[in-house]
């Protein structure tokens, strides 16, 4: 806990103001840049694809920014601790790496209503979101750990995780990587807030939502599912199965949530408790276990029918005898671990990527590569489950980097 700065109101307004105009100044630095680096994007992509294309690019861009901008501007006065009323002088790294993920977001965002562009520009998308999606897991973690969490950046998170995943679903569905019925995937928060809003203007109570990790994590998953599906060398079926699978634990979260948030539940009940554990023992217990057995036995399926030279892989991969063995061991390997619940989710990770390599090289088949697939990315959203050796990825993924022990979240995801 910070030690509180003490003053009288008075006193703490008047220091206030001549901060908030330091902050102002440091605002009119993060435009600039904000402007001058989406001018070069334009004129990157009018040399490099098409004027018309760069100008509907620079117009949506444009508008992300300004909302960005205009967002950051009147959150300044937030630029404090959760347990002060003092402004900070500076906006603090935590903040700082922030605001870069929203201008990545704005960089994305250009791209909606555009076909995909061509060549190399066709990953900045996925590359974009991606480094947004580091970003947003390294904002927090450095805010904590310099002790510069504001109510500043809790807000311009909150704003980015809208802009975020809205712009990577439209811009995947768009692309013909997810179907039409993901956008309401996309918008769920938005769905379930505005549930919020009906049940509060309908005079019915809202209830609080009891602590949960899951929350978190499959948050976390989503954007990274998210980040790879907006690959080039990606397609359906192969996307259409993962937007099934990484879309169910998002539909069970929130429909769960609303259920105890509107009070058909209660969350604090022997019965609702027992029910919920019942289910988390179906879903990460015996399932995941179910899982890492057929996997593993599709997987070692899919090697024989490969090997033994794997000649369709190294011709679909294009690359060498060395980089070919290199990546035959790692699957075999992640094969091994996967059966024996050795950072599971980890082996379950090389095996969806091992899974889509061979339907792009021997075509989709649930006999041979789509069932290891959803094996694989069960493992993956759920974990190692029952008879695990070792889970070190647990902790990890359940905890916020740089929380003290002992902190929960509360909030939906």
């Amino acid at each position: 806990m910070s030690t509180l700065i003490t003053g009288t109101p008075h006193a703490v307004e008047l220091a206030n103001r001549q901060t908030l105009k330091g902050l102002r100044r440091r605002w009119a630095l993060v435009a600039a840049v904000f402007v001058a680096t989406v001018l070069g994007g334009a004129w990157l992509l009018r040399a490099q694809w098409s004027a018309d294309y760069a100008q509907r690019w620079l117009l949506i861009a444009g508008i992300i920014v300004a909302r960005e901008l205009w967002l950051l501007w009147h959150g300044l006065a937030s630029n404090h601790r959760a347990d002060e009323a003092r402004l900070l002088p500076t906006l603090g790294h935590g903040n700082r790496l922030t605001i870069a993920r929203g201008l990545m977001l704005a960089l994305l965002a250009g791209f909606i209503f555009s076909p995909r562009p061509p060549g190399w520009l066709a990953w900045l998308p996925a590359i974009l979101y991606t480094i947004a999606a580091v970003l947003d897991h390294l904002d927090g973690y450095v805010a904590r750990i310099t002790n510069h969490s504001t109510k500043l950046g809790e807000m311009l998170d909150m704003e980015y995780d809208v802009i975020g995943i809205f712009a990577a679903v439209l811009l995947a569905i768009s692309y013909g990587q997810l179907p039409v019925w993901y956008l309401g995937i996309g918008l769920a928060r938005e769905i379930f807030l505005a549930g919020h809003w009906l049940l509060r203007k309908s005079g019915k109570p809202v209830y609080d939502l009891p602590p949960s990790s899951d929350r978190r994590l499959i948050a976390g998953l989503q954007m990274g599912f998210l980040s790879v599906v907006l690959w080039p060398v990606l397609a359906p079926p192969v996307t259409t199965v993962g937007a099934v699978l990484f879309a169910l634990p998002m539909v069970v979260s929130f429909g769960r949530d609303w259920m105890v948030t509107s009070g058909a539940w209660d969350a604090a009940s022997p019965e609702y408790m027992r029910r919920r554990r019942r289910a988390k023992a179906l879903l990460e217990q015996w399932l995941p276990l179910v899982a890492r057995i057929v996997g593993t036995i599709l997987a070692v399926g899919l090697l024989w029918r490969a090997g033994p030279a794997f000649t369709v892989w190294q011709t679909t991969l294009g690359v060498g005898q060395g980089v070919l063995w290199a990546w035959v061991g790692v699957t075999v390997a992640a094969t091994a671990l996967f059966a024996l619940g050795v950072a599971g989710r980890a082996a379950a990770l090389v095996l969806v990527a091992a899974a889509c390599l061979d339907s792009a090289a021997y075509g989709f088949s649930w006999a041979h590569n789509a069932w290891l697939l959803v094996c694989a990315i069960f493992v993956l959203e759920f974990g190692s489950g029952r008879g695990a050796l070792w889970a070190p990825e647990e902790q990890l993924l359940r905890r916020r980097a740089g929380e003290r022990t002992g902190e929960r979240e509360s909030s939906a995801s």
